[in-house]
């Protein structure tokens, strides 16, 4: 054998018992480290309990009405369309609904538009399709405001709970065409209806928040407020047919707060309200308990808005009551860990 090939031979067995004292582990991902993120950037004018959603089809987020001040009487309420699309705010509409505050909206997956419904004294249903508003129906749930709405994407309906005036247990449901009255939790204080029956579900309250989860295949509602002020930490599921409670924290309990369901993680995902103050905690629901998760980001706050920004994996914040109107964009991100690759050498018994 020459030389060259001995050399050659020497090297390949010296590679392969290197290689067999060599272990390439693959580290297991950390956790994700979410966190917010304030967007510098101008918008809507500084607001309150305005409405938002995130329209899939087009790539942006959909913001309606509010309230420029505190006292609802002397405030000037608005009636302006804007959508976000995740590097700068564009209104797009100044007509529409009447001006309006405490109104809640949904994302239509189905038909492709946004849908609200309500005010204090209104009782009519609009829908966006990202160019026009549509006046779409005007009997329904009796007039409200304060209520919650979410949109069952696996039913195709838009689910409705509680509200003020008198702090509403009714549940209704939108498909598009018609409302559907299909149950009554509780009677309003002082004002129960003779022959009424009242399904056991969460007491009637306002101030709520809702969202659909999909892997549970459940509307989740959570927190609110009684007509008395105390605030509730009670979390329920509705299935389309009855309400169940899965939970009930008092130190977790608030009103006025915004809640949306992050579907790249499966998490219910809430942040500020009040309870006594504003608050400015963010909690997560894996479908078992509620946990805070954060305590810095946004200031303390209450009436703001929040929607999921599906494509790009983020919730989106804005606006909100601090004892002054904010005009504040914000972020919460949960950036993937990519698992990494360690060579780790291995001694030969």
């Amino acid at each position: 054998m020459s030389r060259q090939a001995i050399n050659r031979v020497c090297c390949a067995s010296s590679f392969w018992l290197l290689m067999g004292m060599i272990v390439f582990v693959i580290a297991p991902a950390r956790a994700r480290q979410c966190a917010w993120h304030q967007i510098e950037v101008a918008g809507p004018p500084a607001r309150h309990s305005h409405a938002m959603v995130y329209d899939s089809m087009r790539g942006v987020t959909v913001l309606f009405g509010g309230l420029n001040g505190g006292n609802e009487r002397s405030s000037v309420e608005f009636g302006d369309t804007w959508e976000w699309d995740g590097i700068q705010w564009r209104q797009v509409a100044d007509t529409g609904p009447e001006p309006r505050m405490g109104h809640a909206m949904v994302y239509d997956s189905a038909k492709g538009v946004t849908v609200l419904f309500g005010r204090g004294e209104s009782d009519d249903t609009w829908e966006w399709d990202g160019a026009t508003w549509t006046k779409v129906a005007d009997t329904g749930p009796s007039p409200r405001g304060r209520h919650g709405m979410a949109y069952d994407s696996d039913r195709g309906v838009t689910v409705l709970f509680g509200g003020i005036p008198r702090e509403l247990g009714d549940t209704w449901e939108w498909d598009g065409v018609t409302w559907t009255k299909l149950a009554e939790t509780s009677a309003p204080t002082g004002r129960s209806q003779p022959g009424t029956i009242y399904d056991p579900g969460p007491v009637g309250r306002s101030r709520l928040a809702m969202a659909y989860d999909p892997n549970r295949k459940a509307t989740i509602l959570f927190g609110g407020r009684l007509a008395d002020g105390q605030a509730l930490g009670d979390t329920w599921a509705w299935d389309g047919a009855v309400w169940t409670q899965l939970g009930d924290n008092e130190v977790l309990a608030r009103s006025r707060h915004g809640m949306v369901y992050d579907d790249d993680r499966g998490v219910m995902v809430v942040f500020g309200g009040m309870k006594g103050s504003q608050l400015r905690d963010t909690l997560e629901w894996d479908g078992t308990e509620w946990k805070q998760v954060a305590t810095s980001g946004p200031p303390r706050r209450m009436y703001h808005a929040m929607a999921y920004d599906s494509t790009r994996k983020a919730i989106v914040l804005f606006g909100g009551w601090d004892g002054t109107c904010l005009a504040d964009t914000w972020e919460y991100r949960c950036p993937e860990e990519t698992p990494q690759q360690e060579v780790v050498a291995k001694s030969e018994d």
